[in-house]
């Protein structure tokens, strides 16, 4: 069992830094220096690169914001609509990632970017895993998703005293074999284009699909959580890369 603790924060007269923020921009910067180091490895634009990642990040956060209040908190947003701008307040993973997948195509338009883009996509599908581990770490430390009680050794004593699931803990547990599963693909240049895209897509919609069943708080629609839902999706899409990815070798030419 892991002992119930507050989470670490530093005061700097009126303003509080917590941990939570400083490991989700710990998180960040570990994902753009990856970025880098792999876009050189590759032979990929650093300019492209980064115009990429900045519209993802931007459609990302505020997506993040409307889809977490909308599908978690339907009521409250409806009797508070202005609750939508109020961007700093509550961010849901999936609505992130649908910003992420906004973001990645209307880049792609305004850049009139061609089949270079799969390699694109899977530059910052590589780098994903390293940033979200650090983001989940920050979640535990913060208990943001408090589970089921639980006998499990990994199970965390919560301020309550009741040992719950931390589900911010073992989503950054199984986030990390994703990571280490990446860094042992990732020496070789000729994967297929969109490989890491899929991969990616179809290894983590399992484990947050299970993960969610012990969350506690979070909304459900028919037995559902949002986060299932959009596991569900996720997987199909994954499969669906990986399948045209290799359809695409096996004929002979790159994926487009």
């Amino acid at each position: 069992m892991i002992p119930y603790f507050n989470q670490p924060s530093l005061s700097l007269g009126p303003v509080s830094i917590h941990a939570f923020g400083v490991l989700i921009a710990i998180g960040i910067l570990a994902s753009l220096l990856l970025i880098r180091r792999r876009a050189q490895f590759l032979g990929l634009d650093l300019d492209l690169s980064k115009g990429m990642v900045t519209w993802i990040l931007a459609a990302g956060f505020i997506m993040a914001h409307i889809f977490d209040r909308i599908a978690y908190f339907p009521r409250e947003t409806f009797n508070d609509p202005l609750s939508l701008l109020k961007i700093w307040a509550g961010i849901s993973s999936f609505g992130g990632f649908i910003g992420a997948a906004i973001g990645a195509l209307l880049f792609i338009w305004h850049s009139k970017m061609g089949t270079e883009r799969w390699h694109y996509l899977d530059l910052l599908a590589y780098s994903f895993p390293i940033g979200w581990l650090f983001g989940r770490t920050g979640c535990f430390v913060a208990y943001d998703h408090p589970g089921t009680p639980t006998a499990f050794f990994l199970g965390q004593a919560y301020r309550d005293g009741v040992v719950r699931h931390n589900l911010g803990l073992e989503e950054a547990l199984y986030t990390l074999l994703i990571a280490a599963l990446f860094f042992a693909l990732g020496h070789k240049k000729t994967r297929p284009a969109g490989f890491f895209v899929g991969l990616l897509s179809a290894v983590y919609a399992p484990g947050r699909f299970f993960l969610d069943y012990l969350r506690i708080e979070d909304a459900r629609y028919f037995q559902l959580t949002p986060g299932q839902y959009g596991s569900i999706l996720l997987l199909i899409f994954g499969l669906w890369v990986l399948w045209h990815s290799h359809y695409k070798v096996k004929r002979g030419f790159d994926a487009d």
